[in-house]
């Protein structure tokens, strides 16, 4: 199978680095992420919060609505689990079961309603034309994305199995409500279980709109798979064949974001190469301010966005070997 070189490549730097940091909120760059998760995630859903209500409700512990109280819980349990995660990732083990499944819903729904229960009836999903599989499937679909999880995590393409998983999950739609969160907890689980950092999905109506087509992508396969006979072999081909690139690039996209703004972080604090403003540094390299923007936006330069203007460095072009 193909990789991914440029996350390779990047994944490669961050590894010369000492890896990715701790996930705790003294770490900026992690407290970031995790904010922008928090707001996205929910917001994919339809539920807005602003940073600076997301900032005071962080800070008070005590939400007075309901988007408040659904951010809350979306910060709370993401940092819980991604800390569980780092752990497999720095042990090398690897924690995953239906019950951690479960628990991650339950908390997404503290203080709002009792969560972490498989769905009693049918449901549709809101934006999506997917039709998840009838109740009565509901453990014997998780059996196989349990089984899929653990027999497909050390994959070559690792990016590619992250969006097979992700759109498996929300097909199989296990719970009432707050299946997106749990499945886009789940899959910065994996993430983090392997060394990288977390994504962000983001929320804004055209990314949603681009987030649920991707869903849609691998849909009629799995609307097949879901209605068939329980047998783990086809299943593991199917999945594998399946076209899942819209998800992929979802994922590939938002993963080179984190890692930049991960790396940049480390090469200023531990090398001491200061990011500089793309346009001097296209100046420097006699670059039209053009161009240098194609590049960032192609993944040849390392780079972050700071407010509306993005910083990278002569040192942060990547050359790949052939």
């Amino acid at each position: 199978m193909m990789r991914n070189t440029l996350i390779d490549k990047r994944q490669e730097i961050l590894v010369s680095l000492g890896g990715i940091p701790e996930p705790e909120v003294t770490n900026e760059e992690w407290l970031y992420l995790l904010k922008e998760e928090t707001r996205n995630s929910i917001l994919i859903e339809g539920v807005f919060i602003s940073e600076d209500e997301l900032e005071e409700v962080l800070s008070k512990g005590i939400p007075l609505k309901k988007n408040q109280q659904e951010a809350l819980n979306y910060f709370r349990t993401a940092k819980y689990f991604y800390e569980m995660a780092y752990q497999n990732h720095k042990t090398g083990e690897f924690m995953f079961s239906l019950s951690m499944i479960r628990q991650i819903n339950k908390m997404l729904y503290e203080g709002i309603k009792a969560g972490g229960e498989y769905r009693k009836g049918d449901v549709k999903i809101t934006g999506s034309k997917i039709v998840p599989p009838g109740p009565y499937v509901i453990e014997k679909w998780l059996a196989v994305y349990k089984y899929y999880i653990v027999e497909a995590l050390n994959s070559e393409n690792f990016i590619r199995f992250l969006a097979i998983q992700h759109i498996l999950f929300e097909v199989i739609h296990p719970f009432e409500d707050c299946n997106g969160r749990t499945g886009r907890i789940i899959l910065n689980y994996l993430l983090l279980s392997k060394g990288y950092p977390i994504v962000i999905l983001k929320g804004d109506e055209e990314n949603r709109e681009r987030y649920y087509r991707s869903l849609e992508q691998g849909d009629r396969v799995l609307n097949k798979l879901t209605r068939a006979e329980f047998d783990k072999d086809p299943i593991r081909k199917s999945l594998d064949a399946m076209n899942v690139d819209r998800m992929k690039t979802l994922v590939q996209d938002a993963l080179r974001v984190s890692i930049d703004r991960i790396l940049i972080k480390l090469y200023e604090t531990k090398k001491g190469i200061i990011a500089q403003p793309a346009k001097d540094v296209a100046h420097s390299l006699r670059f039209a301010p053009d161009s240098m923007r194609t590049l960032i936006n192609r993944g040849k330069f390392i780079a972050v966005k700071r407010g509306k203007e993005w910083f990278t460095h002569e040192k942060f072009e990547l050359t790949m070997e052939k």
